[in-house]
């Protein structure tokens, strides 16, 4: 479905690069911070898996969160980063057994974390920050379940492709029909939705919005002859190689990243966003119940909704805060779009939508394995 009026608000007042003046938060630490950084202290160390943040954006996390609770440099910051499914999985796995590495969760998987709340996996939040967050997460049609489960950010898939490569020098991609073109043919990419929370998420929203036929759309892609990728990174090499110069699901973040190791790619990789409509995935965060360092943990999440946790993903990752009047670090405001002017997509049930992996995950299949 299509978001409400009320998510115009959100994109136009939490996301628009011409925001109101960013919370104030930043500068000194609130009640809950001050009760859980020696704590944290104590344990030690902190673990949270995800599929999103960069090795760099983790480095730059763990400097600045070490240093805003004057943790001690022996304070190891552990970041596990892998693909949304394998995350799910691991966490999974670690509850059913009561054995426990993760303090933290967070990814795009709604019907898991509901999941998991039930059975009382999740330990209970006390957050200062979260009231900065809330309005906006339900503006736009985000899943959380505070105090147990919050959202703090969220990216959305956009098609990416490289000007520089050849036949691609005018191409313009606004539509789904645009990836299909025939010219197209050898340069595209299937992303493996059997592995992807996040991806399976987006092809259900759009087939519910009515916006993408994907009956139609998986066998017309085929006919283009893409290779199937999963992770995000190697299919961005395959688009600045040339290799595959077109990725219809990329994140703006990708792009970033690799500008800065490269700034002679600015001009040649482009991000578009498509009529047929943009599904926003909200990023879940929860601390699991059993957690070898569970102060740590709360202090992590804490961090991740305050406005210098937020200026550091967004920075890193290119992606969107939920907190309200929030204005992106300049660095990423170039990669991220002005979410008021976009088709957004919403789901009617994020976490019913997780019963009907199975079967839109099997047409894939049917298409591409």
């Amino acid at each position: 479905m299509k978001l409400t009026k009320s998510a115009a608000i959100f994109a136009a007042s939490a996301v628009a690069l011409l925001g109101a003046t960013a919370m104030a938060n930043a500068g000194g630490l609130n009640d809950v911070e001050k009760k859980l950084a020696p704590l944290a202290a104590k344990e030690g160390s902190v673990r949270i898996i995800h599929p999103l943040f960069s090795d760099r954006t983790a480095r730059r996390v763990t400097k600045a969160f070490k240093k805003r609770y004057n943790l001690p440099d022996s304070f190891e910051f552990n970041s596990l980063r892998k693909g949304t499914g394998s995350t799910v999985a691991q966490t999974r796995q670690e509850i059913k057994a009561g054995k426990f590495t993760i303090d933290v969760i967070a990814v795009s998987a709604p019907g898991f974390f509901k999941a998991a709340e039930d059975i009382g996996a999740f330990h209970k939040l006390d957050s200062g920050y979260w009231k900065n967050s809330v309005e906006m997460v339900n503006s736009a049609g985000q899943y959380s379940s505070y105090p147990y489960v919050v959202t703090a950010f969220a990216y959305t898939f956009a098609p990416v492709w490289n000007t520089g490569c050849p036949g691609m020098s005018n191409v313009n991609i606004t539509s789904y029909k645009d990836v299909l073109d025939p010219a197209m043919k050898g340069k595209t990419i299937s992303s493996d939705i059997t592995k992807s929370f996040t991806y399976t998420n987006t092809v259900i929203a759009l087939g519910e919005a009515g916006a993408v036929d994907f009956n139609k759309f998986w066998p017309a892609l085929k006919k283009t002859e893409p290779i199937v990728e999963f992770r995000t990174e190697p299919k961005m090499q395959m688009v600045i190689s040339c290799q595959r110069p077109l990725d219809p699901w990329n994140v703006s973040g990708r792009v970033y990243q690799n500008v800065l190791k490269d700034p002679s790619l600015k001009s040649k990789i482009k991000i578009g966003s498509y009529k047929e409509g943009q599904v926003l995935l909200g990023n879940q965060v929860a601390v699991l119940k059993g957690a070898p360092n569970p102060n740590a943990g709360k202090l992590l999440v804490e961090f991740l909704l305050s406005k210098e946790g937020a200026d550091l993903i967004v920075e890193g990752e290119a992606v969107y805060s939920f907190i309200k009047g929030y204005t992106p670090p300049e660095a990423a405001r170039p990669y991220l779009a002005d979410l008021s002017k976009l088709n957004l997509i919403g789901m009617k049930d994020w976490v019913g939508a997780q019963k009907k992996f199975k079967s839109t995950r099997n047409l894939w299949i049917k298409n591409f394995k």
